[in-house]
């Protein structure tokens, strides 16, 4: 896919929060600016969030994963609400459109989210 038709998918993407994409999860990388986001999201010290919430450490701290993300850990399997909405991490901001031009997910990923689905069918019947 053409990485400016990406670029404006993911300009007019409104997330509707339905929680598929977290219940399909997937491995979450942290950078240390979303750590602190999200600890300051949840009233924590930075530490004490990757303690609890944060399994490993890649290169030497430069990104952090989730310890459990098949689904979500954040994901609340009854509302479907996501407890990290508030200050979710880059790649969860940047799904479903930019995260694919990246290359950090692939098409099946982007085409669980059903207002990507919609937004690419109606682009293909060249609705705009």
């Amino acid at each position: 896919m053409d990485i400016s038709l990406l670029e404006k998918l993911q300009s007019k993407f409104e997330c509707n929060q339905c929680g598929k994409c977290c219940a399909v999860g997937g491995e979450i990388s942290l950078s240390p600016s979303d750590v602190q986001r999200a600890a300051k999201g949840f009233d924590m010290m930075y530490t004490d969030f990757i303690n609890q919430y944060l399994d490993k450490s890649l290169d030497f701290g430069a990104r952090y994963l989730f310890k459990s993300h098949t689904p979500c850990m954040f994901l609340d399997k009854l509302s479907r609400a996501c407890s990290l909405h508030h200050c979710k991490p880059r790649m969860c901001r940047d799904y479903p459109f930019k995260l694919y031009a990246r290359g950090e997910c692939n098409l099946e990923a982007v085409l669980t989210c059903p207002v990507a689905f919609n937004m690419l069918e109606d682009h293909l019947n060249g609705v705009e």
